[in-house]
């Protein structure tokens, strides 16, 4: 097993519980997603424990690039962010499992043996919500962050990092016309009004996933 987390303390510790508690096998630790390809490329583990953001990575697109390097690779997302928002995104992407930070981390041991034996590990309400989906229902209010695609949820993080709109298109690969594009789109979909406020409301977001 792999366990991929960006703060030394906190990957430290996870690391011991795991190999202590949970009675599981370390094949290695990971900082940051070139951390996490170079440990794979040399001891392919078979699950891999993956905070959500390393070192403001972002996740999906990382989770959607280690899918295509590593298909037998099982993923167990581990994340302060709140599961109605990302963990139907992460299965998208290519994950098998998602458990916040929140939970017992009974909640996760439970979750990487069920991923390991080839399972999907996620909420009653996260797998309530990808029935829902799946079967057309997935429509959402004004308002609601599941509305935003992943893109958008990319560049609403990004905004809430207070970073300028050049900046986010650079590290995107994209034009500032389409940042702006984006930009628009989140506040009609949020029911914003002015870029300030859609600063604010994501600033506030990141906050409050940060506070868990």
């Amino acid at each position: 097993m792999l366990v991929a987390e960006d703060h030394p303390v906190v990957r430290e510790g996870l690391a011991a519980l795991l190999e202590r508690e949970g009675g599981f096998t370390l094949t290695g630790r990971a900082a940051n997603g070139r951390e996490v390809r170079a440990q794979i490329e040399r001891q392919p583990p078979q699950v891999l424990v993956l905070d959500l953001m390393l070192q403001a990575e972002d996740g999906l697109a990382l989770i959607k690039d280690l899918a295509a390097f590593a298909p037998a690779l099982r993923i167990v997302v581990f994340s302060l962010h709140a599961e109605d928002v990302y963990a139907e995104r992460c299965l998208r992407a290519g994950a098998h499992g998602y458990v916040m930070k929140r939970e017992p981390v009974t909640t996760l041991f439970q979750a990487i043996r069920e991923v390991a034996a080839g399972g999907i590990a996620v909420s009653p309400r996260v797998s309530a919500a990808v029935l829902g989906a799946l079967a057309g229902h997935a429509r959402q209010p004004i308002g609601s962050m599941a509305a935003l695609t992943d893109r958008e949820l990319q560049v609403f993080r990004l905004v809430g990092l207070a970073l300028p709109t050049r900046e986010i298109a650079e590290k995107l690969g994209v034009s500032v016309k389409t940042i702006e594009t984006h930009r628009e789109n989140l506040k009609n979909k949020l029911g914003l009004h002015s870029h300030a406020e859609l600063v604010a409301r994501a600033a506030r977001w990141l906050r409050e996933a940060e506070q868990g």
